[in-house]
């Protein structure tokens, strides 16, 4: 009988504004804004998508390639094409009924551009700025050169070079006195130009007293000096800025408009007071060569409300929250209702015009309050709504970017409708896989890597490494924090400084996930949240047992809210206060440290490096899919199902061919092996040791067998496919850290590395590229099957489907940027508008016509297309319908994927291969692969009895008869798959299900 487990009922009354049927997700950028996804409309709308799933369309910084450093959230990015265009492709978008996702930031700013307004006011008027709380910033840092002032690390070199060779300068700009480094601009508080004004003073008295003649140009000459002595007292009376009262913030704004005004005036109209100005900002500026002459300049700069610094003085005194360890991101304070409203309103105009019919919340780990963000959020669209209606508006389509570890599970108090699609990935990559395999694949690393570090070790010292160094600043912010709140207790005051910062460290390189959710209201930490930390704190007190214990339970206590008895209310909220701050660092401290570093240091099977995924993850068994795809049906049915995304380690299909080698993981080492010893000449010696060393070596075999085509290249598709490997070769080094950073690149080493893959893609290594070619070809079929097995099961279980741009066809992509090169739509036009006049007249000719070129483009295209038609036919049975698990019968059984979505009487049948090479060809086949037919044999699924024999595949357009077998039915694999690789069964006409008992 089917292996199915009784599912609670799925609510079908949601009340969600819309659902998505498959959303598409579009890169913006300078080539490719509003008006050619206009263009695409028709295109996306026949393939079968029904929501544009577009990147940040906010104004970014000038010449931004991803979106996520917005500088103005109120405002649509230019370079797209401005609201305007926006406006005219929504409407579009609208008329062919599709929706629009869009991609929301609001866990920080780039604040490296002028369109900054927020930024730009915190850096003219520091703490009593009126956009101070719009930023994450620790006014009472502990370093003194930072109290009550910001950190500025944009220097290229030391302040005192940077200042002494000239590069800063006074300018008068925009009625501001501000300082000019390079193409970048900062404000000075007006409160300190009198340093500069007085020099003016100065020059036109000489001039009044000396240098004019007498009458009427002298009485000039003293109603401009006396008129500029009234603007200096004028700003000397300013507030200071560390006075954030409402009348001094009232005061200071007024005064400063009305003084900058005054001194506008006299510039423009008085050609003395002008010429003056300059002289006085030339003086300020010093002279080059005369280091005396700057001593003026560098007063004024140390009475700023920023200090100006070396790009490397983040690392350890930045005083601001920063986006990971990006200087130029800054933390937003959006649990403030001020702050959130001003990031929104935009967003809310959209809603409200109906532009917009969905979210994607970017990074809601890095939020003060990730829950009340979403009910914020909801509350947000149904005042968008007309009044009339707005009781029955229900909630509006939200996906968080949340990455979950493990059997995490999305927190079921946000108000979202799922996860962007990370946990999807690696769940479906872990089926596809051979367990036992990537098992051997881990055993025989080490003699291929040379790592002899565990996962766990590596993950842990990772994690370690970034709370230590790339996100150290953001440590010692915490660490003050607590030192502060330990002051306050006898029982802590003897903790110190140091030894706190680095107990923190450890406590959060030992957490198993990227945040715990204690909340910021109330006094209690959840169950989950107990368990969480006291794992941490454990772990934490076993790697170092020469720290004391009591330093970890102190932070236990902490963490979790577990207050002394004779806590004042005042101390408590310290602790609430320190317990949210730190759990707003975790996260990115996970992602730098297991993302951006453990994942490029240790790679037995790259494919199951995903984002979200687990360095020890092997694979999983086919029940326990199962039962995760029947909870997902009933909690998160409307989660985005990904398979490539722009944040994707490798693209898809790159994934889908690297996991066969699991299949074959004897011949897999065989093949590293040999080719380790064919290219061994090309290796260089670094201090006796050979570059690159034997991990970044075996990185780059697995690389190349999941890119490299399975079609000749010319020399010019050659040497573009070598540069791009040479460019994932920069970020994979870099990123592991280890030989070289982008903190401190080693040109050198990083050189020698790309000369090696250079070498051993030129013609020295002919041989070596035959066996590679002859490698993949062995190896390919089963990955483009394991592709379409993907794309099927993407578009059928529970979730709504998401497809990366450009990825209906094969597409062989790795990491940013190459992920995110131009995409070839007049080529994928063509092909569909081809394909969808073969399927209107003979769609099992054209399937059969497509696997008959195996391993043709068009035959993902049309499994995509076909997959995302029948998503729309029976639009109701892949939103809410159950999942409902097959069992399988035969020799092959364990090779075959089964379940069904039942919605009533409505049902789909879906099959797919597993470990295809494995039985296909056999575990250590060194033949070229027979393409993607196989023996089935004797394999089978059974079905219930009431499903009824006649079924039509929406992907080939064959029709399958189930054989009765008992009182169950059984549909032969080999029928299923003999036009196609994968199946997609529905009711054919006639055929009517038993009713439900």
């Amino acid at each position: 009988m089917p292996a199915t487990t009784e599912a609670s009922p799925i609510n079908h009354a949601s009340r969600v504004n819309r659902i998505p049927l498959a959303t598409y997700r579009l890169q913006l950028s300078e080539s490719f804004g509003f008006e050619q996804i206009r263009e695409l409309i028709p295109y996306l709308q026949q393939l079968g998508v029904s929501d544009l799933y577009l990147s940040p369309l906010f104004r970014a910084r000038d010449g931004s390639t991803h979106g996520y450093d917005v500088v103005d959230h109120g405002a649509i990015e230019p370079a797209f094409g401005g609201e305007a265009e926006l406006v005219r492709m929504a409407e579009e978008a609208r008329a062919a009924g599709m929706g629009i996702i869009l991609d929301v930031v609001p866990n920080h700013m780039g604040i490296n551009d002028s369109g900054n307004r927020y930024w730009l006011d915190v850096l003219e008027n520091g703490e009593g700025a009126r956009w101070a709380k719009f930023f994450d910033i620790d006014w009472d840092a502990i370093p003194q050169t930072l109290k009550h002032r910001v950190l500025q690390p944009v220097l290229g070199q030391s302040f005192g070079a940077t200042l002494e060779q000239g590069e800063l300068k006074v300018v008068y700009v925009e009625r501001r006195l501000q300082i000019e480094y390079f193409d970048r601009r900062f404000p000075l508080a007006p409160r300190t130009w009198p340093a500069v004004l007085e020099l003016v003073v100065a020059r036109l008295a000489e001039a009044a007293h000396d240098g004019v003649a007498a009458g009427p140009e002298r009485r000039q000459a003293r109603i401009e000096l006396t008129e500029l002595e009234s603007i200096i007292a004028q700003l000397r009376h300013l507030p200071a800025s560390e006075d954030c009262s409402a009348q001094a913030l009232r005061n200071r704004y007024r005064e400063q408009r009305i003084a900058r005004r005054r001194l506008a005036h006299l510039v423009t109209k008085r050609p003395r007071v002008a010429e003056a100005l300059t002289a006085a900002i030339e003086e300020m500026n010093g002279v080059v060569g005369q280091p005396s002459s700057f001593d003026r300049l560098e007063e004024l700069l140390r009475a700023q409300c920023y200090r100006l610094a070396y790009w490397r003085v983040a690392s350890d005194e930045i005083n601001y929250r920063r986006f990971f360890d990006i200087n130029e991101l800054a933390a937003i304070r959006v649990e403030d209702p001020q702050v959130f409203e001003m990031v929104h309103r935009l967003v809310g105009s959209l809603l409200e015009r109906g532009l917009a019919t969905g979210l994607r919340i970017d990074h809601p780990d890095g939020l003060l309050d990730p829950a009340q963000y979403f009910e914020n959020l909801q509350t947000l669209y149904r005042r968008s709504q007309p009044e009339a209606t707005r009781d029955a508006a229900g909630q509006l389509y939200i996906v968080a970017e949340k990455i979950l570890s493990g059997s995490e599970q999305l927190p079921t108090d946000w108000v979202v409708q799922g996860a962007t699609g990370y946990e999807f990935i690696n769940l479906v990559s872990q089926l596809l896989v051979d367990a036992a395999g990537v098992k051997e694949i881990h055993a025989a690393y080490e003699e291929l890597s040379g790592v002899e570090e565990t996962a766990a070790e590596i993950f842990y010292e990772s994690k370690k490494e970034a709370a230590s160094v790339a996100m150290l600043s953001e440590m010692q912010m915490l660490a003050a924090r607590l030192y502060r709140i330990a002051q306050r207790q006898r029982a802590s005051r003897d903790f110190t400084l140091p030894t706190l910062l680095r107990s923190l460290q450890e406590v959060i390189a030992c957490l198993a996930v990227y945040r715990t959710y204690v909340p910021p209201r109330g006094w209690e930490a959840s169950e989950e949240d107990h368990r969480r930390i006291g794992l941490a704190i454990r772990w934490a007190k076993r790697r170092n047992p020469s720290m004391s214990r009591s330093l970890f339970d102190f932070i236990a206590s902490v963490l979790l809210l577990q207050f002394p008895t004779n806590l004042s209310p005042e101390d408590r909220e310290a602790w609430r206060h320190f317990a949210l701050k730190l759990q707003q660092v975790s996260g990115p401290i996970a992602a730098k440290g297991v993302e951006d570093t453990a994942f490029y240091r240790f790679y037995p099977l790259a494919s199951l490096n995903e984002v979200g995924g687990e360095l020890e993850a092997t694979g999983i068994a086919v029940e326990e899919f199962h039962r995760l795809m029947h909870h997902r049906a009933t909690v998160w049915p409307h989660g985005m199902s990904a398979s490539s995304t722009h944040d994707t380690k490798r693209s898809e299909d790159v994934r889908a061919r690297l996991h066969v080698l699991s299949e074959i993981s004897v011949r897999w080492k065989e093949a590293v092996l040999l080719w380790r010893q064919m290219n061994r000449r090309f290796l260089e010696n670094w201090d006796g040791e050979p570059i690159p060393d034997a991990n970044e070596e075996y990185l780059i075999y697995q690389t190349l067998v999941g890119t490299w085509p399975v079609t000749p290249m010319d020399d010019a598709a050659r040497e573009a496919y070598c540069n791009r490997i040479v460019q994932y070769m920069e970020k994979a080094l870099r990123e592991a850290k280890l030989h070289t950073s982008w903190m401190n690149p080693s040109e050198d080493y990083e050189t020698l590395v790309f000369d090696f893959v250079r070498k051993i893609l030129g013609p020295e290594a002919a041989a070596f590229q035959t066996d590679l070619t002859q490698f993949v070809a062995e190896i390919a079929d089963a990955g483009f099957v394991n592709s379409l097995s993907q794309v099927v099961l993407k578009a059928t279980l529970p979730g709504a489907p998401d497809f990366y741009q450009g990825t209906e066809l094969w597409d062989f992509s790795l990491v940013d940027p190459d992920n995110r090169r131009p995409v070839d739509y007049a080529t994928r036009t063509a092909v569909l508008a081809e394909v969808e006049r073969h399927v209107e007249r003979d769609l099992p000719g054209l399937a059969k016509e497509l696997t008959a070129a195996w391993p043709d483009p068009r035959v993902k295209l049309l499994v995509t297309k076909q997959s995302l038609a029948a998503r729309r036919r029976k639009k109701s049975l892949f939103t809410h319908g159950e999942y409902i698990a097959f069992e399988t019968t035969g020799e092959l059984a364990d090779h075959l994927f089964a379940f069904a979505r039942r919605d009533g009487d409505d049902w789909a049948i879906i099959v797919v291969p597993r470990h295809f090479q494995l039985f296909a060809h056999g575990k250590q086949n060194k033949n070229a692969a027979a393409g993607w037919r196989a023996e089935w044999g004797d394999a089978a699924v059974i079905l219930p009895a009431e499903f009824g024999a006649a079924w039509r595949c929406e992907l080939s357009g064959q029709t399958v008869e189930a054989t009765p077998n008992g009182d169950t039915l059984t549909l032969a694999a080999r029928e299923l798959f003999a036009v196609l690789p994968v199946a997609l069964l529905t009711k054919t006409a006639g055929t009517r299900p038993a009713a439900r008992g």
